[in-house]
């Protein structure tokens, strides 16, 4: 929203001087609390959400109502393994993938999404409402019985490509969070590999860091 009253209303409701409120919005603006657009005005920026990373359930900090979030599924299918997924989970090209793109909105506007690929021997019993409900890392554990032991991630800032930026509705270049995993079974074996491209400005990490 807009602020309510100008610098002047401001500065007299407050008893300072416009120097003072306009240092103080400032100073909102580099906190990143309010942002401006030029010729528009000042306005409260959105309150990022925030997304702890563990092994186990990605969607805990999605589904607190201070955070709720709307999951849709955009793809649930069959795929064959192209030549980057098999080597990633270490099956020959054309291997059956079950192939998973879920949608997340938050007040209407999508603020990330997630494509993820299993093997397809792996995930007879998944359903449209697992997808939507929890984790898929929870469902091979809980439902499948596989023993996942670790994760290998990487996280990339960049600028949103054209496809991306088509898909959030923003300009190409808009700053966007990219993060690549891969799931391993005790036995060290790949069995849950995928991307989730976030919109920068709408999502942090918080990480807990122990000696």
């Amino acid at each position: 929203k807009s602020l309510p009253l100008t610098d002047a209303q401001l500065a007299e409701r407050f008893g300072v001087s416009r120097i003072t409120v306009r240092r103080a919005v400032d100073e909102l603006v580099d906190a990143g609390i309010l942002y401006r657009i030029q010729g528009v005005g000042t306005f409260v920026r959105p309150r990022k959400l925030s997304e702890k990373l563990t092994l186990n359930s990605f969607l805990d900090a999605w589904t607190r109502k201070s955070a709720r979030a709307d999951v849709r599924v955009g793809a649930f299918e069959q795929v064959p393994a192209d030549k980057e997924l098999a080597e990633r989970l270490n099956v020959r090209v054309g291997t059956k993938l079950v192939y998973v793109q879920r949608l997340r909105f938050k007040k209407k506007g999508l603020v990330a999404v997630d494509d993820r690929y299993m093997r397809a021997d792996y995930c007879r019993k998944l359903t449209t409402q697992d997808v939507i409900s929890s984790s898929l890392v929870d469902f091979l554990r809980n439902r499948e019985r596989i023993p996942l032991a670790r994760g290998e991630m990487e996280i990339e800032a960049r600028g949103a490509d054209q496809r991306e930026a088509r898909i959030f509705g923003v300009r190409t270049g808009k700053p966007v969070l990219v993060r690549r995993m891969t799931f391993f079974t005790t036995k060290n074996e790949a069995v849950l590999t995928g991307v989730s491209t976030y919109r920068a400005d709408r999502v942090s990490y918080r990480l807990t860091i122990s000696a």
